[in-house]
């Protein structure tokens, strides 16, 4: 089994299935950091910013060799100093075995998954989504300080996350499942209630059950929410999605729902550098 790397949840190690203790903040910072990019080096300047922020000690450089030397006793020569910093080598992923990143294993199903959408294989896509999203334990290196360094990249990831989400949720929809999507919809949205794409598949996922009051009142809860939380009204697809159930449009019986495009960046005052709609 060999090694494998977690970072989709608590950053973890784990050599032949055992956890491998990881030892300090500072160390599974690093290690961190250097997953973010795996197979690339990582310039001291950006390790010392993921560390320390902008505010790095004059022992820096020393501290990070002490702290790479600490973790190359578990990780069987995968890393070394690589100008302009350091290297960690992460095998690629080899097709049906598990990779030894997870967030590579996330990626390349998310990859068939949208594959078998594009596809009209619903079914299929579900398969790889649902694989996808199990890889998480958590929110991404959630006990680790969410540094300057690491935060933007942290918070793509999350991103991926909630795609992955909605894509599920629209396979369901496809697929005629809608009710056994209700709940974990509304669970969802109380944690992310800016996420437009899942406030429709919840209207769509009432709608076809049946229940087209509570639809409605769902876009209502979501114009609420965007108000509350960005300052904005729902966007023109949640909108045409509303003005449909008004009318009791046929078209919202079809399995495809128009919410192929690219959803809309909802952008904070306070949103880190780096980060976009994926």
């Amino acid at each position: 089994m060999g090694l494998r790397f977690g970072i989709l949840g608590p950053v973890r190690l784990w050599r032949d299935g055992a956890a491998v203790p990881l030892g300090t903040t500072k160390q599974r910072l690093l290690l961190t950091r250097l997953l973010l990019e795996p197979n690339r080096a990582v310039s001291h300047d950006r390790l010392f910013s993921a560390l320390w922020e902008d505010d790095p000690p004059k022992s820096a450089l020393a501290n990070v060799r002490s702290y790479a030397n600490l973790l190359r006793k578990d990780l069987e020569g995968r890393l070394e100093a690589r100008p302009p910093g350091y290297l960690l080598t992460v095998e690629p992923v080899e097709p049906g075995e598990p990779a030894e990143l997870d967030v590579m294993e996330f990626d390349e199903r998310m990859r068939q998954g949208r594959g078998a959408m594009a596809g009209d294989r619903y079914e299929e896509a579900l398969g790889y989504l649902t694989a996808a999203l199990a890889l998480w334990r958590g929110a991404a290196a959630e006990d680790l300080p969410r540094t300057v360094g690491v935060a933007a990249q942290l918070d793509a990831l999350e991103e991926q996350r909630y795609l992955a989400v909605e894509e599920c949720a629209r396979a369901r929809l496809a697929l005629g499942r809608h009710s056994e999507i209700i709940g974990g919809l509304r669970e969802t949205l109380a944690l992310r209630p800016t996420r437009e794409r899942l406030w429709g598949h919840l209207m769509v996922a009432l709608y076809r059950t049946g229940d087209v009051a509570g639809a409605l009142r769902v876009f209502a809860e979501a114009r609420q929410a965007l108000d509350r939380e960005l300052g904005i009204a729902p966007g023109p697809e949640l909108a045409e999605l509303h003005t449909l159930m008004l009318n009791r449009d046929p078209r919202l019986s079809g399995p495809a729902l128009g919410w192929h495009r690219r959803p809309r960046c909802h952008r904070r005052a306070n949103r880190l550098p780096g980060t976009r709609c994926q």
